[in-house]
């Protein structure tokens, strides 16, 4: 009787989610060597300036991604690897299938194994994001994969108070009457690097959105509620631009 009557109260004040979404992809598979030749042979180290070194030692760097390939997927959450949600490990296993067996596999990254082989840099302090980058490329190397996508999932949470707030005076009112509305925006930003050299071979980022009711009660435990649900939607925007991506890829790069 008590888990019914939290449903129908559940029922009467969440307002239906809506979930919105805008995405977009790009793809890299430009070549560094032909990039660099570009540079005159006589002037090409007459500076002895270190960033002018530095851009030519950066660029200098070849797209060597084939497929099929083994692409590893490493979802960063609270600045960790995180281990994939079952409707995004669904998701992505549906991308494989509509991508073909000219595409390979996508194969998550394991934080076991990442946290296995990962030592930190002795001049870095606190796990900034090049570290955590690092540490995917590491682990995606043990598992022998040839590039990793990589994904960020965050959300940021507006909220209003409503006019029947005055209900929130009332004892019986700061439970049933929806007082807050809540809009939630959850982000997913993607990028897909060569495990073996580095190379950005593309990026893709996604969005969903949600809206809320909550009553004075429950407003803090559906903030983080609607933010989970919020990144996961986000997510699962982001698989369709990725697969456009690959198919763009697909075209783009040499063949085997």
């Amino acid at each position: 009787m008590k888990n019914r009557h939290k449903n129908i109260l559940r029922t009467i004040l969440l307002l239906s989610t809506a979930l919105l979404f805008a995405g977009c992809d790009t793809t890299q598979t430009t070549s560094g060597k032909d990039y660099i030749s570009k540079y005159e042979p006589a002037s090409a180290f007459a500076s002895n300036s270190r960033i002018d070194h530095e851009v030519r030692e950066i660029a200098s760097v070849e797209p060597i991604l084939r497929f099929p390939a083994r692409i590893g997927l490493a979802k960063i959450h609270n600045g960790q690897i995180s281990n994939l949600s079952e409707a995004e490990a669904e998701a992505w296993t549906e991308a494989t299938s509509e991508l073909g067996s000219a595409f390979g596999e996508f194969i998550p990254v394991s934080p076991l194994i990442a946290e296995m082989v990962y030592t930190k840099s002795s001049n870095v302090k606190g796990q900034n994001a090049a570290e955590v980058v690092r540490k995917i490329r590491l682990g995606s190397a043990r598992q022998h994969l040839d590039a990793v996508l990589i994904y960020e999932v965050f959300s940021k949470t507006d909220q209003k108070t409503l006019p029947t707030a005055v209900a929130n005076w009332t004892i019986i009112g700061a439970y049933i009457v929806p007082s807050k509305e809540s809009k939630t925006v959850g982000y997913a930003n993607a990028l897909l690097v060569d495990v073996r050299n580095g190379y950005p071979y593309g990026t893709a980022d996604a969005r969903a959105t949600e809206i809320d009711l909550s009553t004075m009660v429950n407003q803090y435990s559906n903030k983080r509620r609607q933010g989970n649900e919020a990144q996961v939607a986000a997510a699962l925007n982001l698989v369709p631009e990725v697969v456009t991506m690959f198919e763009k890829l697909q075209k783009e790069l040499p063949k085997e």
